[in-house]
């Protein structure tokens, strides 16, 4: 069983906040769809099953012409929303630092796991995480998962078991692809391959 985790595609500027998600929800910019539809020469001859996204527009859009190709609708869940940032999600870092200075500090010491004020820690992120995960493999079969940059460092925290405040280790690119399998004679999930671009033509 394999799952294909994708980061959305290039993201447009300017004010785009949600209240639901008290976020921002930029939607794709140009080069973010170029990108987008380029997944689907990469996922063209992969058999994929289920397609999820999280709640956030960009995801939503870039998975968007592999559900197209696969004639399967993606299913939003909330469990791949990035990690939740809280108050300092638009403000400066200079205002995050005056503030809240002792978060600012604790996080980037990268030796503690930290709460973003009003937001989420990294350990709360993976327990969702694993609930997603346990129930993509309970389903059996391999799936596509379109998520956010902090959410997919986070897995990749969690599958090698490095704790979640060491996630700085990894950069993921836009459309960048990680891949998992399962292995089920030692019931672990294995990374087969991290931020696999695909060039846009």
């Amino acid at each position: 069983m394999k799952v294909y985790v994708v980061r959305h595609g290039d993201k447009a500027e300017g004010d785009y906040f949600n209240e639901y998600l008290r976020h921002q929800d930029e939607p794709l910019n140009e080069s973010g769809e170029a990108k987008a539809k380029m997944l689907c020469t990469y996922f063209k001859n992969i058999n994929i099953s289920r397609i999820y996204t999280s709640e956030y527009l960009r995801t939503k859009q870039t998975a968007k012409y592999v559900a197209e190709l696969k004639s399967i609708t993606p299913i939003e869940d909330r469990r791949l929303n990035e990690i939740d940032n809280g108050l300092i999600e638009s403000i400066s870092d200079d205002e995050i630092k005056k503030r809240y200075p002792e978060f600012w500090t604790d996080f980037f010491s990268y030796s503690k796991d930290v709460r973003f004020p009003d937001g989420e820690t990294g350990e709360e992120v993976k327990t969702r995480q694993k609930e997603l995960i346990d129930d993509i493999l309970k389903y059996g079969q391999d799936v596509l998962l379109f998520s956010h940059e902090g959410y997919i460092r986070l897995l990749a925290c969690h599958i090698l078991g490095i704790p979640v405040y060491q996630r700085n280790q990894f950069k993921f690119d836009f459309c960048g692809i990680m891949e998992l399998y399962y292995d089920d004679e030692n019931k672990l999930w294995k990374i087969i391959r991290m931020n696999q671009i695909v060039e846009v033509q």
